[in-house]
């Protein structure tokens, strides 16, 4: 399976739902139209200033807040299995992906692509980025279907309680019942298709949750500063310098190729191991604090490093990010490869 395609098809749920807020709103994918609903009475509760949570299908919903939900004025309806006789895009393990739906949501991602990036459909490139779309669009529709065979493997439900509950959220943080419905026409949405986006989204939450529940918050870090140059003599010359009492910061500031680090005197602050070039971390974490190395070399070329520092330390947000995306990819692909997936489109 294409690892960029898995990336690029959960980047929603992994990136957003877990860990971080989007970054911009991506254009909303076209599924049915939306039907309208009956406000209830009662005031408009005020909207949340929480950042916007994104569906596994990449279309926004309105913000999520920590406050308690109402009672909800509308709810759910109940899910319908595919019919037997539906013309089908894809089977996981016997498990129809409707074409209709497929097509729908294909269409809108083209339509959103050629409105928004200038794809010119009748061009070859226009013709190859369709294809691509098509496949990621796909590609995250079974992403979609096993994640929920393993959570229900798993035990893992979202009942409706818990699906009304974070829809009764919805409204409240939209304003108002229709301001929810004004959202879901805008977006060519009917209140089932809300549902099942929210549904998995509360799936994958649970499933992302459990997958990279071990990941520790804390991990063995260095603080270090190093000298890039692009050859070896080079590093030779400067490291005799060091040894002889230059200052590091000073000579880095001079020679150092690292344009970002050289500024601050080579210095490239904490991190653990799994962040950096792999022969840059063997010399890094075993070099004692105010070591200067021997010359190493990377694929960007020979580096003198000091250790600044050394202890267990939180790690930052973004390196907990990536391990949970990392781990959730590595297990999404281990259980695809468990499963018969058939595509039944181009």
């Amino acid at each position: 399976m294409n690892r960029k395609l898995v990336l690029l098809a959960l980047a929603s749920l992994v990136l957003l739902v877990a860990v971080s807020a989007c970054e911009g709103e991506p254009p909303p994918l076209v599924l049915t139209p939306a039907p309208t609903v009956a406000a209830s009475s009662g005031t408009q509760a005020p909207k949340s200033t929480a950042p916007a949570v994104a569906t596994p299908r990449g279309t926004p919903l309105p913000p999520a807040t920590a406050t308690p939900a109402p009672k909800a004025a509308l709810t759910c309806p109940p899910a319908t299995p595919v019919p037997a006789s539906a013309q089908l895009a894809a089977r996981v393990n016997g498990v129809g992906i409707p074409l209709d739906v497929f097509n729908r949501q294909a269409a809108q991602a083209q339509a959103a692509l050629t409105q928004n990036g200038g794809l010119d459909p009748k061009s070859q490139a226009g013709q190859d980025a369709i294809k691509s779309l098509r496949q990621q669009v796909l590609d995250q529709m079974i992403n979609d279907v096993v994640i929920g065979m393993q959570a229900d493997r798993e035990g893992i439900k979202v009942t409706d309680d818990d699906l009304n509950a974070r829809l009764a959220q919805m409204i409240q943080d939209a304003g108002s019942v229709d301001k929810l419905n004004e959202y879901l026409t805008k977006n060519q949405l009917t209140l089932a298709d809300l549902c099942t986006q929210v549904r998995n989204q509360l799936l994958g939450e649970a499933m992302l949750n459990r997958i990279t529940a071990a990941i520790p918050a804390s991990a063995d870090q260095v603080h270090a500063a190093h000298i890039l140059v692009p050859t070896a003599a080079e590093a030779d010359q400067i490291r005799t310098q060091l040894l002889n009492g230059a200052d590091f910061a000073t000579l880095a500031k001079k020679y150092s190729k690292d344009e970002a680090s050289a500024a601050n005197g080579g210095d490239l602050g904490w991190f653990p191991k799994g962040v950096k070039d792999p022969n840059f971390e063997a010399v890094a974490f075993q070099l004692k604090v105010g070591e200067i190395s021997q010359v190493v070399t990377t694929q960007f070329g020979y580096h003198i490093i000091k250790v600044l520092g050394h202890e267990v330390r939180p790690l930052p947000p973004e390196v907990i990010q990536n391990q949970r995306q990392q781990a959730f990819l590595a297990w999404l692909q281990a259980v695809r490869e468990t499963m018969k997936i058939d595509r039944l489109v181009q």
